[in-house]
């Protein structure tokens, strides 16, 4: 393929099935650990993860030869499937939807503190809805 300038980040957030609070402190850290193992496979750049009991956010840059779609899905069953295989408690599934959003570069650092701060932002009621939206 030809050398092309691309610049393109994502924020991506996807939720378990019917927003269940599956995503214990010890499963956050498998499943953020197998997502950082399928960025370095699929060769995207991982920026931030972060999330809460029911849902997960990504911020990635892709490449233009990525298909989003397939991404996000790679994400999803990898997960599932890594933390079913442990048997840590009831089953993962995901939602069907996932919710992703366009960024600019210069845009990394303030969606990552976003990102970081997740937890606190849930229980302060300090979100952005369109950083939220899985549908």
């Amino acid at each position: 393929m030809s050398e092309i300038f691309h610049e393109l980040v994502f924020h991506l957030v996807f939720a378990t099935k019917d927003r269940a609070p599956l995503i214990t402190p010890p499963i956050q850290r498998l499943l953020f650990s197998q997502f950082r193992q399928a960025c370095e496979t699929l060769h995207c750049d991982l920026h931030d993860i972060g999330g809460t009991e029911d849902h997960v956010h990504i911020l990635m840059s892709l490449r233009p030869s990525h298909r989003l779609d397939i991404v996000v899905d790679n994400f999803k069953s990898a997960g599932a499937e890594m933390i079913n295989k442990l048997a840590l408690g009831p089953p993962l599934e995901w939602d069907d939807g996932y919710g992703v959003l366009s960024l600019r570069h210069k845009d990394i650092e303030i969606v990552s503190e976003y990102i970081r701060t997740q937890k606190e932002r849930h229980q302060k009621g300090d979100l952005i809805g369109k950083m939220e939206r899985t549908k």
